[in-house]
């Protein structure tokens, strides 16, 4: 009986322990992806202030406008370039396109019918929609 506690002792000891270095082992092996993870987050904290500085720098008033000289060459807008709204022409329509800008309406209510036919053939009950047309001046308008 105490030969068989025994071995059973130190085989739960020999458990525990090989456990325990497993363990170890597994939170050497976080805390370095975390060591690591950190870094990296320090260096992209460090890249964005020196971009924020970039930033700065590019947009300073100056420089801005040395670059609008420099690629956007504008000319002053002389008097006679300017035109009143008298001075434009008067626009045409075209009645079709005029007809197309009005607002659609129903041509005929829905109905419900009981039996229609199809091929001579009386097939059961059916809806008709509504069918939309152009208001004025289209041809199929049913005023």
């Amino acid at each position: 009986m105490k030969w068989q506690l025994t071995a059973a002792s130190l085989s739960l000891v020999v458990g525990v322990s090989y456990g325990l270095y497993q363990l170890s082992y597994e939170v050497q092996t976080l805390e370095g992806e975390l060591a690591e993870l950190n870094g990296k987050i320090r260096e992209n904290e460090q890249a964005t202030e020196i971009l924020k500085a970039e930033w700065a720098y590019q947009n300073r008033p100056e420089n801005i406008q040395a670059l609008t000289a420099k690629y956007l060459p504008l000319l002053l807008v002389a008097p006679y370039q300017v035109a009143g709204l008298n001075d434009l022409p008067e626009r045409t329509l075209d009645s079709n396109a005029l007809a197309k800008l009005t607002d659609p309406v129903p041509r005929q209510k829905p109905r419900f019918n009981w039996v229609y036919e199809i091929d001579g053939v009386e097939v059961g009950p059916s809806y008709t929609l509504a069918s939309f047309g152009l208001s004025s001046g289209v041809e199929g308008d049913d005023k």
